[in-house]
């Protein structure tokens, strides 16, 4: 039981998905499904990681998105049992949402899609949908996070018995480099949205930082020099 969103950037090319389970360690799921410059996919309801990668080969090898689909359905006894969302480099969206999930249905549109089973109602889709669309000079990885927000505010998932908390949650950005920008992940908590927001807001402002550690560490600020002068950045920004 889960839901998310799958993007493309269309003014950088970033490729990016959060999502958010009732389940525990979604991230998991998530290993090899994004890389730059070729697209992003991600399997839910019954997941299984090694989608992911067959996907991207096939995308890799020029396949279009719904032979993609095909593909893995034409691999995958279960496939009735799954969700799957692919996205490519051009920002063709397709998605397969199996007849076997409950309360499961999907929404794509030019460089996304969202996807969710076990949903308190389409609206979580709806919601994920046009937040995601709202801020479009937005970073990736912010307009993914406020329509993930979005989809936690409209209800999320749901059982028989009413709403299910989201215990655990992802974010995950590439844009042009052969290694991932922003890959979070909450494992188990409570409120595990709200934690992917605080560990985003945390991050995010850091990672120039590190990136420049790493190309020139010999010259490179301290990190408790570069801690507390973002805290007083921080501290002047609020006043």
């Amino acid at each position: 039981m889960d839901y998310g969103i799958l993007a493309r950037c269309t003014r950088t090319g970033r490729l990016g998905m959060a999502t958010a389970s009732v389940s525990l360690a979604i991230g998991r799921y998530c290993d090899g499904a994004v890389r730059p410059g070729l697209g992003a996919t991600f399997t839910a309801g019954n997941g299984r990681p090694r989608n992911n990668r067959l996907a991207l080969a096939l995308l890799a090898q020029g396949w279009e998105c719904e032979a993609v689909l095909d593909a893995l359905a034409s691999n995958d006894e279960n496939h009735a049992w799954r969700q799957v969302a692919v996205l490519d480099r051009e920002g063709c969206a397709r998605v397969h949402t199996g007849d076997r999930l409950r309360a499961a249905g999907h929404r794509s549109g030019e460089g996304w899609a969202t996807f969710g089973n076990g949903l308190h109602g389409e609206t979580v889709l709806d919601a994920m949908a046009a937040s995601f669309g709202a801020s479009p000079e937005d970073d990736l990885d912010v307009r993914l996070l406020v329509a993930l927000e979005a989809g936690h505010r409209s209800g999320g998932c749901a059982g028989r018995s009413g709403p299910l908390p989201a215990r655990s949650a992802a974010l995950v950005c590439w844009h042009l480099r052969d290694f991932n920008e922003i890959d979070l992940r909450v494992d188990l908590h409570d409120q595990a949205v709200g934690e992917l927001r605080r560990l985003h807001d945390d991050t995010k402002p850091t990672i120039a930082y590190y990136d420049e550690r790493g190309r020139n560490p010999r010259n490179a600020e301290s990190p408790i020099a570069f801690a507390e002068r973002l805290r007083q950045q921080q501290a002047r920004e609020r006043t």
